[in-house]
């Protein structure tokens, strides 16, 4: 019984650890994504919505590895 709590325990620490790790919506955040799709040059990135470039191999503004 006390592994079965045990493991219970790390299950839940190991979901509030990575549903933790998304940036919050701000203001700034809404007016790159916005700018982004509008332009319709370059996709916005698929984590954070912020406008990223061809070139770029993680997101400027989140730091997603792309690819």
């Amino acid at each position: 019984m006390l592994e079965i709590a045990t493991a219970a325990v790390f299950v839940v620490a190991a979901v509030a650890t990575v549903g933790g790790k998304h940036a919050p919506i701000t203001a700034a955040s809404t007016n790159a994504r916005a700018s982004a799709v509008g332009d319709g040059s370059d996709l916005p990135c698929p984590w954070c919505r912020s406008q990223t470039a061809d070139g770029d191999v993680h997101c400027p503004s989140c730091g997603h590895r792309f690819g």
